[in-house]
């Protein structure tokens, strides 16, 4: 069987709104009973922002972001208003589900403070970058324009790490 998810897009499941999810695995499922054959696909999935896992029917998927595009989807992702975790590790779509806790609150606010502190370093990355572009056109130009410019993101990128 061909899907339309592969593993680490990201999607979003019916019944879980506001949510985002990795695809990890996917199952295809021949089910035989006295009416006749059924095939169709379980997706195993885990929540991209607090690692709590779910199963779900391909027709309850919604693609969010391709595999290739995740890492940086994710660094712009507000995990502000982020539903918590239900407190169950693994949940079926159709209500069916086991009891088996897995994502505490520790694990969920380590993984929110993780994507906090991932966006924060790509900001960090991108106003170094800045700096050492105009101390770049700087040395080659010596306009001291550049330098103010360069003077500015220095400055604040010492307010950013002071907060």
């Amino acid at each position: 069987m061909k899907t339309e998810f592969t593993f680490g897009d990201i999607v979003s499941v019916s019944g879980y709104e506001n949510r985002i999810f990795y695809v990890d695995a996917w199952r295809e499922v021949k089910e035989t009973d006295e009416w006749g054959v059924s095939e169709y696909v379980e997706f195993e999935l885990t929540d991209a922002i607090n690692g709590e896992f779910l199963d779900a029917f391909e027709t309850d998927l919604r693609l969010v972001c391709r595999k290739h595009f995740a890492e940086d989807y994710l660094l712009a992702y507000d995990v502000t208003n982020y539903p918590e975790p239900t407190g169950t590790a693994f949940h079926f779509t159709d209500d069916y589900s086991f009891g088996i806790g897995y994502a505490k609150k520790e694990a969920v606010g380590m993984a929110k403070e993780t994507a906090r502190a991932a966006i924060a370093k790509r900001e960090t990355d991108g106003l170094l970058d800045e700096y050492n572009d105009y101390m770049r056109l700087y040395a080659t130009f010596g306009d001291a324009e550049y330098k103010t410019k360069a003077d500015g993101v220095m400055t604040k990128l010492r307010r950013e790490a002071s907060e």
